[in-house]
This record gives structure tokens, sequence and C-alpha cells, in this order.
């Protein structure tokens, strides 16, 4: 599988079962209200336990391009950063939309310390954009950080579908 990396950041594919990655920090994509109820939340609701959904609907509504953090229960990762990238559940999302999500993550891994992450396709499901400019958003996001500790990026892929569109993101050729 692809792999890159820079001096400020190694981004490699990642086909691990989710609560099997031993990482600071695991991204779950959410939405505004912070109902986890939609793929890939509600999967990493199910893995963390239900009570990181109240965590963070505690602290709703959350703006697009904003983080939350929240110990990530039974999983191996100490952590879930919840980006939101739509309004609401099931809510119609946009390239734009993804990147903000993607900053929001590397400024709560500046912010927290956090060295390494998993971070799941976003963005690509019913209401969402095509699985290759998810791919492709989420990718240029991370290449570009520059942070002061060198930070490793896991792109978890569900299935063979996702491996290819990561695998295109990082090699360009994605059109």
């Amino acid at each position: 599988m692809a792999a890159e990396t820079n001096e400020s950041i190694d981004i490699q594919i990642s086909t691990l079962p989710w609560d099997q990655v031993a990482v600071d920090a695991f991204v779950c994509p959410t939405n505004s209200e912070g109902v986890m109820s939609q793929f890939p939340a509600s999967k990493l609701r199910d893995l963390a336990g239900r009570e990181v959904e109240d965590l963070v609907k505690e602290h709703t509504p959350l703006a697009i391009g904003a983080a939350f953090v929240t110990p990530a229960g039974k999983m191996k990762a100490r952590f879930l950063i919840h980006v939101p990238n739509t309004d609401k559940p099931g809510g119609r999302v946009q390239v734009e939309d993804v990147l903000r999500a993607t900053a929001a993550v590397l400024v709560a891994c500046r912010v927290k310390g956090f060295s390494t992450i998993a971070v799941p396709l976003m963005g690509a499901f019913d209401s969402g954009i095509p699985a290759e400019e998810a791919a492709r958003a989420i990718h240029s996001e991370l290449k570009a950080y520059r942070g002061e500790r060198p930070l490793k990026a896991y792109l978890m892929a569900k299935d063979a579908d996702d491996v290819e569109v990561f695998e295109l993101a990082m090699e360009g050729s994605i059109p």
C-alpha cells in the first residue's frame, strides 16, 4: 500500500479493524448536532461506547471547521476527534467541508500534542461527495501539515475501494 513521508508528516493507508488501531486519536466525522447516526460516526460510537455521543452533544452545536476531543472508550485509540462536516445528520457535504474538517483535526493535534492519528474517509456517503474527491481533500490537507512535531496519519480504509481512492489521492492520479 502507498505511503508518503516528508519532514512533518508520514501518511500511510491502513486496513486494520478500527477498534484495534493504537493511535493518539481517531477522527470521527460527524455533524454540528453531534448525532452519531451516520457512518462512520455510528461505527465509532458502537466501538467506543454510546456515552461518547452524549459527551459531544453536551457541547453542540459544533461549527463546521471546529473539533471536539473525547476519550475513545473501548477502542485502542486514546481519543476521538469529532469534526463536523455537515450541519445535520445525513446532511449534504461539500469538498470545502471535508477540507475544513481535516484542517480542524490538524489544529486539534497541535493543541493536544497528538503525534499519531487515524482518519477514515469522510464526506463520501449517502448525501456526500464522490469518494475520490473526499480522499483528495483529506490527503491534500494532511500533506500540507507543517507542525512543530512530526505527525503520523493512517488513512483508514474499510475495504478495497477505500484503499484504491486513498492510493489514487496519494499518487495524484485522481482527475
